[in-house]
């Protein structure tokens, strides 16, 4: 039972989610033999304000324009 843990910054669609979904199903099932039914994929969408880089959160850091 293969389980996926991805963990990101938030803002990705649902739809981005079901396509990365499928494809980690997908290439798990054709290089891993693993059944469809028993791969897992949680999704963790860690807001910017909650995560750090290089002692500066990415909420603080300025965009390129």
């Amino acid at each position: 039972m293969p389980h996926v843990h991805i963990t990101w910054l938030e803002g990705r669609t649902p739809e981005q989610k079901r396509k990365v979904a499928e494809r980690i199903t997908q290439a798990l099932q054709e290089e891993a033999n693993a059944k469809p039914e028993a791969v897992h994929v949680a999704f963790v969408d860690i807001p910017s304000t909650n995560f750090a880089d290089a002692g500066v959160l990415l909420a603080d850091r300025k965009r390129p324009s």
